[in-house]
């Protein structure tokens, strides 16, 4: 990550949802699930079960185990909770290994309120958890072993001018230069590219994965691409700061990695001012 150069900032970034979370050993119990709702249904009073997320490591020195966000088959496993904002924008998602906080205020086209507020919005709810372990003789159990954040960007055609035949004009890593060998237009399109996150000292403690998809390689999107990028890995360092720490790296590398990723001409869509 070159910190020598500013952190690019956009007026307009083309972000639909930010999640920000930490993964646990398996602590609570539906029981445990069920307090912590009492304590945050004034502002997230709306409620949904979802089957639970499998638990994921970066590991180094292997292939990366279980991608962020596929659930696991039910299995008489414990729930995830969704407990959800009156608006709609915001949601905790929490499990008996993991909490998640998610702004997605963009899929209603609400404007992207910028990481600090975000990651207001999970320091609260990440709070809320720790108090209640406390409170029920568990908070050793509490100790995070991955965090992560993802930044999910939709960028349909309506919006961009880019048809699906030419991603080049979007991502900077991909050419639309063929040999003479073949000229028709992909019918689909999609990349993954996945970097490490090293200590000063070069030794990897989190992975950043980047992946696109056309809409027509995933049909639940708009006509266009989307841009996903989730960064995860351990605390750098013990407890709350360890984890801001990890989350801070997640977010500035997520953002430099977007940018150095798309084009100058999508970033004047997107009114990059630094």
């Amino acid at each position: 990550m070159n910190d020598e150069v500013l952190l690019p900032r956009f007026r307009n970034p083309p972000v639909s949802e930010v999640a920000v979370g930490v993964q646990f050993p398996t602590a609570l119990n539906p029981v445990y699930l069920g307090l912590y709702y009492q304590r945050v249904k004034a502002d997230f009073p709306r409620v949904q079960v979802q089957p639970p997320i499998a638990p994921a490591f970066e590991t180094f020195g292997a292939a990366p185990i279980v991608a962020f966000g596929i659930p696991l088959p039910a299995l008489g496993l414990q729930p995830r909770m969704w407990f959800i904002s009156n608006d709609d924008d915001s949601l905790i998602q929490l499990q008996s290994d993991r909490l998640v906080f998610n702004w997605r205020g963009g899929l209603r086209g609400s404007q992207y309120p910028h990481f600090d507020k975000v990651y207001a919005g999970f320091a609260k709810a990440l709070d809320e958890l720790e108090t209640l372990a406390k409170a029920e003789g568990i908070a050793a159990a509490i100790s995070v072993n991955q965090c992560e954040v993802t930044y999910v960007n939709p960028l349909p055609t309506a919006n961009t001018g880019v048809p699906l035949s030419e991603p080049e004009k979007i991502f900077r890593v991909w050419s639309g230069s063929l040999g003479v060998e073949w000229n028709d237009p992909q019918e689909d399109f999609s990349f993954t590219v996945r970097y490490r996150l090293n200590d000063q000292e070069g030794k990897p403690f989190g992975r950043l994965t980047a992946a696109a998809v056309s809409s027509s390689a995933a049909p639940n999107i708009a006509p266009g691409f989307q841009l996903e990028m989730t960064a995860r890995g351990v605390p750098l360092g013990p407890g709350r700061e360890g984890i801001t720490s990890f989350h801070d790296h997640a977010h500035r590398a997520i953002v430099r990695t977007f940018a150095a990723l798309t084009t100058p001409e999508m970033h004047k869509l997107w009114e990059r001012y630094q």
